[in-house]
C-alpha cells in the first residue's frame, strides 16, 4: 500500500469498499470527515464528487489517510469546507445513563433527550475498516452492526 499523508481540512479522500466500488469523503476539522452520497465504479473528476449530499459525519482515525488506505484525490474550496464543518454528536454516561449533545467545534455539552440523541451520531472515533463496512451496508440497504452497537440506550 502506498503511504499517504495526514489529511488536511478540505482534502477529498477516496474510499474503496470492494468490488470496484468507491465512496468519497471530505476532511473537515480534524478528525471529522463528511461522507458523501453516491458510489462510483471508476475514478471521477473532483468537481463531480464535491457537490454531493452528505450521508453522515464521523470522527475517523488518522491512519485512514496517513496509511494510504484512503488516498487523497482532491480538495474542496474553503467556503465549501466551512459550510460542511461542524457536527453535534451524542454522549451517554455508562453509569448514570445521562445523555448529552456534544459540539466539538464549540467544545460544549448540553442535555439531550433519548429521542434527540437517537437522531445523532455517537461521539466516537471510527476505524477506517468500520467506516468501510458502514458504507457497504448503506449501499446494500442494511443496518450496520457498528452503528447499531453505539446507539443510545434507555
Amino acid at each position: 500500500m502506498v503511504r499517504g499523508r495526514k489529511q488536511k481540512r478540505g482534502d477529498i479522500v477516496r474510499i474503496d469498499i470492494g468490488n470496484g466500488k468507491q465512496f468519497h469523503a471530505v476532511a473537515l476539522t480534524h478528525p471529522l470527515f463528511a461522507f458523501l452520497d453516491g458510489v462510483s465504479e471508476r475514478e471521477e473528476p473532483v468537481q463531480d464528487v464535491r457537490d454531493r449530499a452528505v450521508l453522515f459525519k464521523l470522527w475517523v482515525m488518522d491512519s485512514a489517510a496517513k496509511s494510504g488506505r484512503w488516498p487523497i484525490v482532491g480538495k474542496v474550496d474553503p467556503p465549501t469546507v466551512s459550510a460542511l464543518d461542524g457536527a453535534v454528536f451524542f454522549k451517554q454516561d455508562r453509569i448514570s445513563g445521562r445523555i448529552s449533545a456534544y459540539d466539538a467545534i464549540a467544545n460544549a455539552e448540553s442535555p439531550l433527550s433519548f429521542e434527540e440523541a437517537d437522531c445523532l451520531e455517537c461521539a466516537a472515533v471510527w476505524s477506517p475498516e468500520h467506516v468501510e463496512d458502514r458504507l457497504r451496508d448503506h449501499l446494500n440497504g442494511i443496518s450496520n452492526k457498528w452503528w447499531a452497537s453505539m446507539r443510545p440506550r434507555k
